[in-house]
């Protein structure tokens, strides 16, 4: 969904200008000073989103040259891009390519085209996570394609729900599993390969560590599983957790929470009764977006949620008329 058909609603702010004399700069990520190469052209769209632990700004931006000190005075801030391209700094930029930043870095860009990117400002400094290990100022990392595209369409999907979205309590109760959508995309694309890699002689620990993983799980029941949390719950480090479920299962930490939340809402549909539905289940397991939960469900079990729910259903029937 491009800027362009975003719409305002209860959660979501949309700014558009066609007048640089009325433009105003956001300061999610700083203020600094913006001059147009082609004043006769000048257009600019954003939509401002805040969530429960951050701010989100989507923006299409007109071609200018930009000086500032960007960055933030407090959290982690990153610039993800759609289509960008520019000259930072003596550096060529590209759509391949996500900002970090920690603390604040002067920038002297040209952008010879309108470029289209997501601010975000986290409040948390994102140390825990592996892919922000420096102390202060700016810098790229570039990305492989893959996964770009899921953080970019898990992107579009959170602003397509803040854009239909009537009742701010609903939106709400989203913040959560959303967020972990978005962070889990930005441990695809940022973390390296050698962040993912055990130390020699440290399965052991590892398998340990998944058990007890494994444990604060089962415990948990059907609430929804964030991988801050887990950790925090285990006495370790998001990136430790996420070396020890690649060492021991060969797969992310969010991939290995995404088959325990999408086991749980099959045990749910299973052996709820007539009172469960497949939206609450998946709802409730923290699954935010439905299309790509029931893409994911009928992958894993072969079968469309609502066949489960059904089969689950039947045995309830038959005793009732018996």
């Amino acid at each position: 969904m491009p800027l362009s058909r975003l719409q305002p609603s209860p959660v979501l702010r949309i700014e558009r200008f066609s007048d640089f004399s009325a433009f105003r700069a956001n300061e999610v990520l700083g203020l600094g000073k913006s001059t147009p190469l082609r004043p006769r052209e000048f257009s600019l769209s954003r939509a401002i989103l805040p969530l429960r632990e951050g701010l989100f700004v989507f923006q299409r931006c007109f071609a200018r040259r930009y000086e500032a000190e960007i960055g933030t005075d407090n959290g982690f801030g990153l610039v993800v891009p759609f289509s960008f391209n520019s000259i930072a700094n003596g550096d060529e930029v590209d759509s391949s390519m996500i900002a970090l930043m920690r603390g604040k870095a002067a920038v002297d860009a040209i952008e010879h085209n309108p470029n289209t990117y997501l601010m975000l400002r986290f409040n948390s400094d994102m140390r825990h996570r592996g892919w922000g290990d420096f102390d202060t100022g700016m810098k790229y990392v570039r990305t492989q394609n893959d996964p770009m595209a899921r953080l970019r369409a898990a992107i579009l999907e959170m602003y397509a729900q803040a854009s239909v979205c009537s009742d701010p309590r609903h939106f709400a109760a989203l913040n959560r599993p959303i967020q972990e959508t978005l962070i889990a995309g930005l441990d695809a694309a940022l973390l390296p390969a050698e962040a993912r890699i055990a130390r020699p002689g440290s399965f052991d620990k590892h398998r340990r560590l998944i058990a007890r993983l494994d444990e604060v799980v089962e415990f948990s029941g059907s609430k929804p599983l964030y991988s801050d949390d887990l950790a925090a719950a285990i006495g370790v480090s998001v990136r430790t957790l996420q070396i020890a479920a690649q060492a021991v299962h060969g797969v992310s930490l969010h991939h290995y929470l995404r088959l325990k939340r999408l086991w749980s809402v099959r045990v749910q549909l299973m052996t709820g009764g007539d009172g469960v539905t497949v939206k609450a289940a998946a709802l409730g397991n923290g699954f935010w977006h439905l299309g790509d939960f029931a893409k994911g469900y009928r992958r894993l079990f072969g079968e469309a949620p609502s066949e489960t729910l059904a089969r689950g259903r039947r045995p309830f029937r038959l005793g009732i008329g018996a």
